[in-house]
């Protein structure tokens, strides 16, 4: 019996280029959910995805709640942090007009407390930003994710040096070259196509631009698409087939 594979993909902030985004996946018919902070402090204004924005991107795509104002939430009170999280579902639900049923912590911080919140606040689906799971965890609150689509770097964190370092079983030539994030995104999908799991590619679409990475995205997106044994998925779709 054939191994599942599943692709899926989410993208964090709400910046206007997420719209730029979008023509990439629905080019290679890649799936994904964009996680949408509306009042996101760390950009202006004019900067974020307008609410008909936000509704066009709903139509072929998941939307995800990211905060309100995107402050790391365990920096705040908790009474803060519970407005941050339930108002922002509340104003994607009223915008869109269908129940937002993800959430992304931002910054990717998070503690028992903040978790217990968001579960408080009725979401099924959680998205960290921990690398390297190749598999749904039984905590669907704290899902991780496979690779970020940004470069690695010398500063990476020892732990994902040993994993790339796997990942390129432990030729040095390889660690190198899969220190190139696309490099390393193509290596990674290898390995889950052939053995099966959950391939979840993440990032930022003005983390994109402004590394100058589109052509890298590209070329990312078409190698993993249009494969016959591969589901495509948003974050909560991934849900559904695993159960």
């Amino acid at each position: 019996m054939k191994k599942q594979v599943i692709v899926t993909t989410s993208w964090d902030d709400g910046h206007k280029l997420d719209l730029k985004l979008t023509k990439l996946l629905k080019k290679y018919g890649i799936r994904g959910t964009f996680y949408v902070s509306p009042k996101n402090r760390e950009f202006r204004k004019e900067d974020l995805l307008s609410d008909n924005e936000i509704i066009k991107i709903n139509r072929d795509f998941e939307v995800g709640a990211h905060t309100m104002t995107h402050p790391r939430l365990t920096k705040i009170s908790e009474r803060e942090a519970f407005n941050e999280i339930i108002d922002s579902k509340k104003y994607l639900e009223n915008l869109i007009g269908e129940e937002v049923r993800c959430f992304c912590y931002p910054g990717g911080k998070y503690n028992r407390n903040i978790i217990e919140l968001v579960g408080k606040a009725d979401f099924y689906y959680s998205r960290t930003m921990e690398k390297f799971k190749l598999n749904l965890t039984k905590n669907f609150l704290l899902s991780g994710t496979t690779l970020e689509a940004h470069r690695n770097s010398l500063l990476t964190l020892p732990l994902d040096y040993l994993k790339i370092l796997a990942f390129s079983r432990f030729n040095l030539i390889e660690f190198f070259k899969n220190l190139h994030w696309e490099y390393l995104a193509k290596k990674i999908f290898d390995y889950v196509e052939k053995n099966g799991g959950v391939y979840h590619l993440w990032g930022h679409s003005w983390v994109i631009e402004k590394s100058n990475d589109w052509k890298k995205i590209d070329q990312v997106l078409s190698y993993i698409s249009k494969k016959k044994n591969v589901d495509y998925c948003t974050n909560f779709e991934t849900l559904r087939i695993i159960r």
